[in-house]
């Protein structure tokens, strides 16, 4: 159990508690605030797609679920007179959802949104006549959140993009500072690709701005990835005990760590950078620098390839630092919009062929879609033919706490029951204790949905003491006394929970078996990038697009062997399994990034034959890695990667003009021997832990599988 606070946003927070209470203040100063009912359900709903991104993009999204509640709840109250229509209704609506959690967290909102819409409002026994009228409130509430989520789009235009990009600056200050070895992952890899999507993707904002936000983003990533490199060489000097040296790139790195937190802070709050902080930081840099290169013995090659980065380090961030002051110009490019448009399209035919993709009995997602939709379907059915009064949380429960892997719907289905009790407690108690009447109401319920939505989606203990004390003072203004409540939906919540887990436990998928499938995904991105870098006319966007399918793959595989260690069954030998390729991996990335960082020169120095040669040596051994993963056994002979080590450093250091200089030839020496050490030790324990076969059993002809189209599984 740990608190996460990267989604804790009090504007969030509190602008989500005003759209939900809105309505119930206007029903208030009419005289009955159970009138605002059915808009603050449409608020609430919509307020949890209230994610951040660009204001377009925070619109769409929003009114997109305010439009799938509003339209499954003009269905349900259409189907609340029969109880064959109304379950029916809900096997349709809770297969959509789940098909849709395989279109990422937005789709996954509107899925949610509206199964949990329809279920509310088709336990209220209404006449068909009223569809129109519910579904017309839901949508006004949902409307009102998204107006409030974009209130601040014409005085602050670009404020989603300068805080996502600030985030990222402050990490790369926080890696700067902390100097994590190879161990390790490269740091801010999911910042990264979040900022990025932020900038370029769907309802991605444009002008003279956003390009001034590109271009910090383009340095950002340069400033990681020399900030990595630098890393390896102060550990490398610290390994040659030359720990004054070491000292002195460690000051040098702190240095720019304070330069790039101005940045960040510069970029939060829209104003220019302190000079005073750059100047102090950019002599602090430059001190630790001359003590460097002072301190030095003449020819200490690690020496002068950590003064080379160092430099390089350096013009980056004078680069990002002058690109801030781009950053405060408005304006539009009117030939935007259709590029614009054009990536829309993309996008939706990606996401198109994700979910045509998945509709395969083998696809976790479709088994999890029919799971979760005869579970809602098939327990709001039970309770109806047993008449019990709100059971529809029963099914609430299922939708939310539900996950196609069993560690994630455990946690959720524990974490949702501990925390829908202590709110049931809390708020039975606060609504005897404050006087009545429907503005003490209405005050309570803006409290806990500023709790709710400030605890944020990580927390699911915590917002589920805050909904369900929610949902307490809601019932009390329909008429129902709040102590009729705590013993039903502590009951039913607890029911959903278990039925939850006992479904994934009944039919389960369980994670161990893909993390071999996850780990051989990661190894061919590198291989990837591995064939980019070695191709010297690869260009920025080819080499943006293969690091990013890097970090992809780095977090699928992460959280693969997570959710495997999570699990209630055997599979401590994939955990391992993973554990030694993640870690493994993780020092041949952090070398690629320093060959990564010094190819152009050694392109246009005219040593990129020999390079590319021991990267293709290298890249054989990932090809060796990948097939065994894939077999799920021992990887055959093991290319000679030592021996090519070897002569492209002896080749190296007696050319160095061939790789830009000393200080390049250096790095690459360096750097290639990590990669030759990261290898041959993952082919090492590949060779270890995966199983050797005993027999090898040739299918006949009519035992093959039908090879169809192309299949990709979310």
């Amino acid at each position: 159990m740990r608190l996460d606070r990267t989604q804790s946003d009090p504007v969030v927070a509190g602008r989500n508690a005003l759209g939900v209470v809105a309505p119930l203040a206007i029903g208030a100063m009419a005289g009955n605030a159970s009138l605002g009912l059915a808009a603050t359900i449409g608020a609430l709903q919509t307020g949890f797609a209230d994610r951040p991104g660009p204001y377009r993009l925070r619109m769409v999204r929003m009114l997109a679920t305010a439009f799938a509640a509003a339209v499954t709840s003009a269905l349900a109250v259409l189907a609340s007179r029969s109880d064959a229509a109304s379950v029916w209704l809900l096997l349709g609506l809770g297969f959509v959802a789940g098909l849709l959690l395989a279109g990422g967290p937005s789709a996954t909102q509107v899925g949610i949104a509206g199964v949990a819409a329809a279920l509310i409002i088709g336990h209220i026994h209404q006449p068909a006549s009223g569809a129109i009228h519910v579904s017309l409130l839901i949508f006004a509430g949902g409307v009102g959140q998204a107006l409030l989520a974009i209130a601040a789009w014409p005085l602050r235009r670009h404020r989603p993009e300068r805080a996502a990009l600030a985030g990222l600056y402050r990490e790369l200050g926080a890696a700067a500072r902390v100097q994590r070895g190879s161990e390790a992952g490269p740091p801010a890899g999911t910042t990264l690709t979040a900022v990025r999507q932020t900038l370029y993707g769907i309802g991605h904002d444009h002008g003279p701005s956003v390009e001034a936000y590109r271009v910090l983003l383009d340095e950002a990533e340069r400033i990681r990835r020399e900030i990595v490199v630098v890393t390896a060489i102060a550990q490398r000097l610290r390994n040659e005990d030359r720990l004054d040296l070491a000292a002195a790139v460690g000051r040098a790195l702190t240095a720019a760590g304070g330069m790039l937190d101005e940045l960040a802070a510069a970029l939060l709050h829209a104003r220019p950078v302190r000079p005073h902080v750059v100047t102090d930081e950019r002599a602090a840099m430059r001190t630790a620098m001359n003590s460097l290169d002072a301190n030095g013995r003449a020819g200490e090659l690690t020496r002068q390839a950590a003064l080379a980065r160092l430099r390089a380090l350096s013009g980056q961030l004078r680069a990002a630092l002058e690109s801030t002051e781009a950053g405060a110009v408005e304006g539009r490019d009117s030939s935007v919009g259709a590029r614009e448009a054009g990536a829309r399209g993309a996008v939706l035919r990606d996401t198109v062929v994700v979910l045509r993709a998945n509709l395969d009995l083998r696809s976790a997602v479709l088994r999890h879609a029919l799971r979760l939709a005869v579970l809602v379907a098939g327990s709001d059915l039970v309770i109806r033919l047993a008449d019990i009064d709100r059971g529809y949380w029963v099914p609430l429960t299922l939708l939310v706490v539900l996950r196609p892997d069993f560690a994630t719907t455990l946690q959720r289905s524990v974490m949702r029951v501990l925390g829908t009790i202590v709110g049931l407690l809390v708020a039975t108690a606060l609504v005897h204790w404050v006087p009545g009447g429907d503005w003490w109401q209405v005050a309570l319920i803006a409290l806990f949905a500023f709790g709710m939505r400030f605890a944020g989606p990580g927390n699911v203990a915590l917002s589920a003491v805050c909904l369900s004390a929610l949902v307490v003072v809601l019932l009390e203004i329909s008429g129902v006394p709040a102590r009729s409540t705590v013993q039903d939906r502590a009951f039913a919540t607890l029911v959903g929970g278990a039925l939850a887990v006992a479904a994934v436990l009944a039919l389960p998928t369980w994670e161990r078996r893909f993390v071999p499938a996850r780990l051989a995904e990661l190894v061919d991105a590198y291989r990837r990038y591995l064939s980019a870098v070695a191709d010297p006319a690869s260009k920025r966007g080819t080499l943006q697009r293969v690091r990013a399918a890097c970090r992809l793959g780095r977090s699928n595989a992460q959280a693969s062997v997570d959710r495997a260690r999570s699990e209630p069954v055997r599979g401590q030998r994939q955990v391992e399994l993973g554990r030694a390729v993640l870690a493994h991996s993780h020092r041949f990335i952090h070398a690629m990034l320093a060959v990564d960082a010094v190819r152009v020169e050694v392109r246009d120095a005219g040593g990129f034959d020999d390079l590319r040669a021991f990267l293709g040596v290298a890249g054989a051994a990932l090809d060796a890695a990948s097939s065994a993963l894939t077999a799920n056994e021992p990887p055959g002979a093991p290319p000679k990667l030592r021996a090519a080590q070897e002569a492209f450093a002896t080749r190296l250091l007696a050319e160095p003009e061939r790789a830009g200089g000393i200080a390049n030839a250096t790095t690459l020496a360096e750097a290639s021997d990590r990669i030759a050490n990261s290898l041959d030790t993952l082919l090492s324990e590949l060779h270890r832990q995966l199983p050797v076969p005993t027999a090898v059993v040739r299918p006949s002809p009519a035992d093959e599988p039908e090879q169809g189209g192309r299949r990709r599984e979310v």
